[in-house]
């Protein structure tokens, strides 16, 4: 991997770490936080979404806000 590509690997890594937490933070006072982003990734035409190995910024975007709801709730469970 050329070093342009690390950097923003790592930077793409650092700002889904910030905004993870962020979002947790709010879920702790906002519980409807987690539905009303989840509502803003709606099914639409993406282009690529019929190549195989293809997966949608909502798609991403589902996934990450599953990670963050499994931390909320092992947080409320006091794990």
């Amino acid at each position: 991997m050329e070093a342009e590509e690390t950097d923003l690997e790592r930077r793409v890594l650092a700002h889904a770490r910030i905004l993870r937490t962020l979002i947790r933070f709010l879920a702790e006072d906002q519980p409807d936080i987690l539905g009303r982003l989840k509502s803003a990734f709606g099914s639409g035409h993406n282009i690529g979404e019929y190549e195989q190995d293809f997966s949608s910024t909502e798609q991403y975007g589902a996934i990450f806000l599953r990670s963050i709801e499994r931390e909320v709730q092992q947080k409320a469970c006091g794990q």
